[in-house]
């Protein structure tokens, strides 16, 4: 995690300044950061709340938001999915985008490892990692926040964090049509409400490599 870690430092600084200029108070954010954790819905659900919009409305929005962590828990079940509840509980509460990336990165191709002590030190190393960083971003904005120009634009950031994370990770032809659909999927929905357009992406990337492996499996018949 050395090599995200300032991105994600500076992601969680932007999210927590945006979150406090919204009127949230310092105390607020930080137990909102312990308590939910979810950046992205985080700053989804703010102006709704700071605009005192109905609360199905901001549930609504937070679980749209959040729905991609059903397919990533999906994905890592197969590899936790002999653990006590709580146990797996609290792995989906420490679960984030690029520690996610970074463990499937790894261990995905791996027929033989799955349920392995190894996977699971490999991936609590990074979540927690992940998580104290996060907080100490949370701090930090609470502190010093009203310091940092806006103008330097670090948000970008943690977007650049998780292309240098995705790009590497597309090394055959299904995860290229992949990620090209919901590139493409993301373009077409940005505009939506709710943020929809993170859950159409998700759906359409996963739909696109469903058919594509379909299709190989076909070929080789």
């Amino acid at each position: 995690m050395a090599e995200p870690a300032p991105a994600i430092f500076a992601w969680s600084i932007v999210t927590n300044i945006a979150l406090i200029s919204a009127g949230l108070k310092p105390f607020e954010t930080f137990w909102m950061n312990i308590l939910a954790y979810a950046g992205s819905a985080q700053l989804a659900v703010m102006p709704l709340i700071a605009g005192d919009f109905p609360l199905w409305t901001i549930w609504l929005t937070a679980f749209i938001v959040n729905l991609r962590f059903v397919i990533f828990s999906a994905v890592l079940q197969t590899h936790f999915k002999k653990y006590p509840f709580w146990k797996r509980v609290s792995i989906g509460y420490l679960n984030g985008d690029i520690a996610f990336a970074k463990f499937v990165h790894k261990f995905a191709a791996s027929e033989k490892a799955h349920g392995t002590h190894t996977e699971l030190f490999y991936f609590l190393g990074m979540a927690i990692t992940n998580w104290l960083v996060w907080q100490l971003g949370v701090s930090t904005a609470i502190i010093f926040g009203a310091y940092i120009p806006s103008a330097w634009g670090i948000g970008f950031a943690g977007t650049l964090a998780l292309i240098a994370l995705i790009v590497p990770a597309i090394q055959n032809k299904t995860a290229l049509v992949s990620a090209l659909a919901a590139a493409a999927a993301c373009i077409l929905t940005i505009n939506f409400p709710y943020r929809l357009s993170i859950v159409c992406s998700v759906v359409a990337g996963v739909v696109a490599a469903i058919l594509m492996d379909k299709r190989n499996k076909e070929s080789k018949r």
